[in-house]
């Protein structure tokens, strides 16, 4: 992180330097838990939803309609009602903990370098939010 003052013009470039950086650290946070490939954000989506649906079935024993879970449970030796249970853990994990914390702590940092004044408070704030994101 950028900590020389002198580099900025004033606190206006310092917060536009700080909306990236809190958006950089936010795309790191989510590389933790997400594979960042092209492609592989429908993946999840589609698997999600057809783990949702296979158990909302009560766990039918014809896969054929759920093919998401029916390979993964094919290619990792598990039955489809584990496969679908993990994918469903999994995602709910990212839907409903761990997206919305990254999100929620990327929109407040950049909502909050509006009322950072001075450089040094602007700096300060974005290595605080940088932290949190960190932590997550």
């Amino acid at each position: 992180m950028q900590l020389d003052l002198a580099k900025f013009a004033d606190a206006a470039a310092c917060r536009r330097w700080a909306a990236e950086e809190i958006d950089a650290a936010a795309g790191r946070a989510r590389s933790r838990y997400l594979t960042t490939v092209p492609g592989q954000e429908a993946t999840y989506t589609a698997k999600y939803a057809q783990a949702q649906a296979y158990i909302a079935a009560a766990y039918p024993a014809d896969t054929t309609p759920y093919p998401w879970v029916a390979q993964e449970a094919s290619r990792t030796g598990m039955t489809p009602t584990q496969a679908a249970d993990r994918i469903k853990a999994t995602g709910d994990a990212w839907a409903n903990v761990i997206g919305p914390a990254i999100e929620g702590l990327r929109i407040g940092g950049k909502d909050g370098l509006e009322a950072r004044l001075t450089i040094p408070d602007v700096l300060t704030h974005c290595r605080s939010v940088i932290a949190a994101l960190e932590a997550v």
